[in-house]
């Protein structure tokens, strides 16, 4: 019984020091790559093409904060 209980211990260990680190790198590769991807799409893409010209951006932020 005594040697179940050290492999448990021993598996929640492992989980803990190696499993969560190496999904929380994982994750932030992840999130960099889809950053950095989003980034390209928008210098290499359309992005430029859809993005409003200043005085449309005024105007729309001007009547988003109406009230406020």
């Amino acid at each position: 019984m005594v040697i179940k209980h050290i492999v448990f211990y021993l598996g929640c260990a492992t989980t803990w020091l190696v499993l969560l680190p190496v999904l929380v790198i994982l994750g932030g590769i992840a999130l960099t790559a889809y950053a950095v991807l989003s980034e390209m799409g928008e210098v290499f893409g359309r992005g430029a093409d859809r993005s409003p010209d200043n005085p449309t951006a005024r105007e729309i932020a001007r009547r988003m904060c109406v009230g406020h």
